[in-house]
């Protein structure tokens, strides 16, 4: 029986000693494996893809998302930010528009030059496009965020419903024109925020 057990020990001490060495310079340091947040299991995530490309990551065992991947057009609608920068980005835009607002307002009593009151409400209009732009955005992806579902789905419905609008009807082509606009500037403005 002694000799059984010191068998059993000699033959498992090496094996773990060479899995250890190779995982750590495997891995070198990190870790192959994340917890999931809805089972609290240790898994390596599987990757979905759609026509080849990577849309999201799951866990094995219970199936809940646990990664996304963003397409081509959110990627060119967020430039590549994360939710926090986005964030940053409207409440930089707020901040803004209220400050040009508040220096139209002041204006008359600042005596402001005639130049310098129209760039301001430039400002203000532009920057306040800006703002409701990102709020629309915020909103779309916190709602596909709460019902798990794709975001690129809402866009497409939301894109589709303004260009039918503006097809049945033709003096809607400059609010749609307007709409366009105003999430290209959206997208260009967080990414200049993201730059800087």
């Amino acid at each position: 029986m002694p000799t059984q057990s010191s068998l059993s020990d000699r033959f498992k001490r090496p094996s773990q000693s060479i899995q250890s060495q190779s995982n750590h310079s495997m891995f070198n340091g990190r870790h192959a494996t994340v917890d999931c947040p809805e089972c609290h299991r240790i898994m390596v995530p599987r990757v979905i893809t759609y026509y080849g490309q990577p849309t999201k990551s799951i866990c094995p065992f219970c199936g809940s998302t646990f990664a996304r991947f963003p397409s081509g057009f959110k990627r060119f609608l967020t430039g590549g930010e994360n939710q926090k920068l986005s964030l940053t980005v409207l409440k930089i835009t707020t901040l803004i528009t209220l400050g040009c607002i508040a220096l139209l307002s002041l204006g008359d009593w600042l005596k402001l030059p005639d130049p310098i009151g129209l760039y301001v409400f430039y400002a203000a209009v532009i920057f306040g496009v800006t703002c409701l732009a990102e709020l629309l955005y915020q909103s779309i992806e916190f709602t596909a965020v709460k019902l798990s579902h794709e975001s690129n789905f809402y866009w497409a419905s939301l894109i589709a419903l303004v260009a039918i609008a503006a097809i049945q009807n033709s003096s809607l082509l400059g609010y749609a024109g307007g709409f366009f606009m105003a999430l290209l500037l959206r997208a260009t403005i967080s990414r200049l925020l993201q730059a800087l």
